[in-house]
């Protein structure tokens, strides 16, 4: 199925190109079109899924920034969307270049980038999430920091905030008195909120375009991900100390030059479906050197939205498959923060300290190695069918000798606390 699939959307892709390109070449002489590809120096690629009209909010942010429009474009990719992106968008004219390419059968996750990539004439690549709402200074600061370093890929999701510029018919009602209370910090927000219907069938907008030269928004914008507050509290800007540096690559809001992500092959086009395609190819860039930097002067604000109970199954199934495509500890190891069995903070001492046992007892790791590997492996497996810490040595196929050498493994291993802990956690499983 994947292989005709594939045939199909690469073919549908080669049209969806032609389409695109053509009225530039029949409006402009070839020389000046060549002329526009070598005043471009970012590119912004912007994939979307039933993402109106939050798409469109993130597109009339991206019409203030202070970079030079001339030199910017975005490349917006409609990914098989059913809802009313495809009608609003027709004859859309910002300041900026502005490339629409609009698949009508779902490419993935994968594929919409690699197609942004392909399609890309800046030296340097923003991916930028459709419900990711920027500030005026947001490309000129992406740029500016690729001009003083090469090798490098720069991160600003983790410093995101949320906000809420929608009121979605399947909100919650806890979720609809969170907006209630957020939009009492603008009193014509607030007045809109009020203002809307009991019931109806599409998404109620808080936002209008005015609000975004004024900054309206900012005043509904809330702390959130508490995943992404761990990290930057704990580690600095290059991520010193922490195990898991290309966990940054993060397609909401990160930049990197063409070049590297040319050089590394891409996104892997086997993540269909949600979750860790970013990931991977971070890995890969980061195994090949690159250097990942956090920073938070390239701040973002996430529309909540709804997410489907199906994303926790697609995203387990493609951690699987990053699993199978890096059979690494590093990659293994995130099936303990996954599971739940640990939180991030241990997780990364965990392997730490697996990797300075690794060093400095190399016989007893070796030994050692095999059971914890297996442990790993078993505890993935376990996600895949859903069923979770119960007797981990049982499903790992340890018997009581098996348990016995275990024991005594850790028995000597008192300087690795955060290890010894998660394996005493596993015996009692």
């Amino acid at each position: 199925m994947s292989g005709s699939f594939k045939k199909e959307s690469t073919q549908k892709e080669s049209t969806q190109k032609e389409m695109m390109q053509s009225p530039q070449k029949s409006n402009t002489e070839g020389s000046s079109v060549n002329k526009i590809d070598q005043d471009i120096e970012v590119s912004v690629i912007m994939p979307s899924q039933n993402k109106y009209p939050l798409n469109l909010f993130s597109l009339y942010s991206l019409e203030l920034q202070t970079f030079n429009p001339a030199k910017m474009e975005v490349i917006f990719i409609n990914d098989a969307s059913t809802d009313q992106t495809e009608e609003k968008l027709k004859g859309y004219s910002p300041p900026y270049h502005f490339k629409y390419i609009h698949s009508n059968q779902k490419l993935g996750r994968a594929k919409v980038r690699n197609l942004g990539v392909r399609s890309a004439r800046g030296s340097i690549l923003i991916f930028l999430d459709a419900e990711m709402i920027t500030e005026p200074d947001f490309v000129e600061n992406h740029y500016k920091y690729h001009q003083s370093k090469n090798n490098v890929i720069l991160s600003g999701v983790m410093h995101s905030k949320a906000l809420y510029t929608c009121v979605f018919p399947s909100f919650s009602e806890q979720k609809i008195d969170t907006i209630a209370d957020l939009t009492k910090n603008n009193k014509e927000i607030y007045t809109r909120f009020q203002n809307r219907k009991t019931h109806y069938d599409e998404p109620y907008s808080l936002l209008e375009k005015s609000d975004f030269a004024r900054k309206t928004y900012r005043d509904l914008a809330f702390k959130s991900f508490p995943w992404f507050r761990q990290i930057i509290r704990n580690f600095s800007a290059d991520l010193e100390g922490f195990a898991f540096p290309w966990m940054a690559f993060l397609t909401g809001n990160v930049s990197i030059r063409k070049e590297m992500i040319v050089k590394a092959g891409g996104f892997d086009e086997e993540f269909f479906h949600y979750g860790y395609e970013d990931w991977e190819l971070g890995y890969r860039l980061y195994k090949m050197g690159a250097q990942n930097i956090v920073s938070d002067q390239l701040f973002t604000y996430h529309q909540e939205h709804p997410v489907g109970e199906s994303k926790w199954r697609e995203a387990v199934g493609n951690f699987g498959l990053f699993t199978i495509k890096h059979h690494d500890v590093d990659i293994l190891i995130l099936g303990l923060e996954l599971s739940g069995l640990t939180d991030l903070l241990t997780m990364n001492n965990i392997l730490r300290e697996y990797k300075i046992l690794g060093k400095s007892r190399p016989e007893q790791f070796q030994k050692f190695e095999e059971k914890f590997i297996l442990i790993l492996e078993t505890i993935i497996l376990m996600l895949q069918v859903d069923i979770r810490h119960f007797n981990i040595l049982g499903a790992a196929g340890f018997g009581s000798e098996d348990r016995k050498e275990l024991l005594n493994d850790i028995k000597s291993l008192s300087d690795y606390p955060n290890l010894t802990n998660f394996i005493n956690q596993v015996i009692k499983s």
